[in-house]
């Protein structure tokens, strides 16, 4: 499944980079008042269009058929206990060396069909070349959980909007040219 990741997908991607801004520490007037709007580098790819080369891709190889499958949306029902929609949000992601997410909480009050939360299904899946790469998220008020999301493979169901983040991917010694961890992210709206 990686090498068609990589042949079919790596092409398509399109790298989204949004740095700190320096000015959220010159900016500042008062102590404490920091605040940090999300930062991330990684390459990712919607496959919703049906028109765009993407969703073309992910039919070819079956991975949109299985991404919208009545058996994966039965899965993310009974893990979350909620009832979902059809037709679910659908992306790749992939992280190399130093790709990340900053801490962010996926809320979007100002989107009707997702202000009350949904479901995302994150199936990982990452060639041996990576060392490590860590999901930090909050609980009870503290950011001190965290799971080590670099592993070869694994599936994940999460209720969102909750803290969390993505630390830089890092890769094994002399292996940073080739190393990778996809991510297949499917969104679900509660019903």
């Amino acid at each position: 499944m990686l090498g068609e990741l990589e042949k079919r997908f790596a092409p398509l991607l399109r790298q989204v980079a949004s740095p700190v801004d320096p000015e959220t520490i010159s900016g500042m007037t008062a102590n404490y008042t920091e605040a940090l709007p999300k930062s991330l580098r990684n390459s990712t790819v919607m496959l919703n269009n049906p028109r765009s080369a993407a969703h073309r891709a992910a039919r070819e190889c079956g991975l949109a058929e299985f991404l919208r499958s009545p058996s994966l949306q039965a899965f993310a029902e009974r893990v979350s206990g909620f009832a979902l929609e059809r037709s679910p949000g659908m992306q790749v992601i992939c992280y190399k060396p130093g790709d990340y997410v900053g801490p962010h909480n996926d809320h979007h009050p100002e989107e009707a069909h997702l202000r009350d939360g949904y479901v995302d299904v994150q199936v990982t899946l990452t060639n041996d070349d990576v060392d490590r790469q860590y999901l930090l998220y909050e609980s009870s008020g503290f950011f001190n959980r965290s799971v080590n999301v670099g592993i070869a493979s694994g599936v994940s169901v999460s209720l969102l909007p909750f803290w969390h983040q993505v630390t830089p991917l890092l890769a094994k010694p002399g292996r940073e040219a080739t190393a990778r961890r996809w991510l297949l992210l499917v969104s679900f709206v509660k019903r």
